[in-house]
């Protein structure tokens, strides 16, 4: 049986030590400046949270430190749902095999909660690029150049990976660029000084539809993406790329499992709503849900997935 909202606003009473919580905000503390995706996920999150369970739910933005801002701002707060956190699959997920000494333990610092949404990797090009707006096309053009660089918008982040996940697909020499974000990264993309970028779709969904560059593949397995449904997936053009980046939401240790579950159905109620999803699918982010094991399943899985990956890339880094 799912749980009641009634049981929701009651269970810090039925939880030791939790009494105190049940009227206090809860802080959503996110890895995001204001305004970003990430920003508007969270706060779009908050908004339906504080609805549903009567009590104000506050967006607190912790940008930077590679993404680990927010994790790191959470050491030290109460295990008793008064404080969440959002990470990413490069947070939660791959810190362990990316750095010599990450600057969190994910699995001893984040209690998993509920996953929130999923992004595919999109390859984007300039509207002349060579091959005539496909990927097959592009990737022979880039065969008779003998590879490409690629850019990307993080020195430590997935789309790195995602760059030699398609070179040892393709067999053809891709080399990562790296950008230190988005905004430095587009308009080198839109002016022609890198053939090619690589990092989450949504990033490249504003100047997709505005036409100064073209999404060529995104790496869903299955399925179209409802923000852009007409690009192929890689697979659907002969190349074995499946993946996607990942937002979720992380307790502190010690958060009572009860309180975690409950959490988790709260929010996902929250995601399935048309609204949330009318404003979160336009982002190129897909929302999504469940419940902690099926988030602490997930980890598992893309931490084997892209542990090859990332080895064969010879890459470790030492600081975000």
């Amino acid at each position: 049986m799912k749980p009641s909202r009634r049981i929701v606003l009651t269970l810090p009473l039925l939880l030791p030590g939790l009494a105190r919580a049940q009227d206090q905000p809860i802080r959503l503390i996110v890895n995001g400046t204001p305004g970003s995706a990430t920003d508007l996920l969270m706060r779009t999150l908050g908004e339906g949270l504080s609805r549903r369970l009567g009590r104000p739910v506050i967006a607190d933005n912790r940008a930077g430190a590679g993404g680990f801002a927010s994790a790191l701002a959470a050491r030290g707060a109460p295990a008793d749902g008064t404080v969440l956190i959002q990470a990413n699959i490069g947070v939660a997920a791959l810190a362990p095999i990316v750095f010599r000494k990450p600057p969190i333990d994910p699995d001893r610092e984040l209690l998993p909660v509920v996953h929130l949404t999923d992004t595919p990797f999109g390859l984007a090009v300039r509207p002349d690029a060579p091959g005539g707006g496909t990927l097959s096309g592009w990737l022979g053009a880039m065969r008779d150049r003998q590879g490409a660089a690629i850019a990307v918008n993080s020195a430590t982040g997935l789309p790195r990976f995602a760059v030699h996940l398609l070179a040892s697909q393709t067999g053809q020499p891709f080399t990562p660029v790296i950008y230190r974000s988005s905004g430095a990264m587009i308009p080198d993309l839109e002016a022609g000084h890198v053939p090619a970028g690589m990092t989450i779709g949504a990033e490249f969904i504003q100047q997709h539809r505005a036409g100064t560059l073209r999404l060529i593949a995104q790496s869903q397995g299955e399925g179209r993406w409802e923000a852009a449904a007409e690009v192929p997936r890689f697979n659907e053009e002969g190349v074995d790329f499946v993946g996607s980046a990942w937002n979720a939401l992380f307790a502190p240790p010690g958060t009572p499992a009860a309180l975690a579950e409950t959490i988790a159905h709260e929010v996902t109620e929250v995601l399935a709503a048309d609204a949330t999803r009318a404003r979160l699918l336009p982002l190129g982010l897909e929302p999504t849900g469940g419940q902690p094991a099926a988030l602490t399943a997930r980890i598992a899985a893309d931490r084997a997935r892209w542990a090859p990956v990332i080895k064969a890339s010879g890459f470790i880094a030492d600081e975000p």
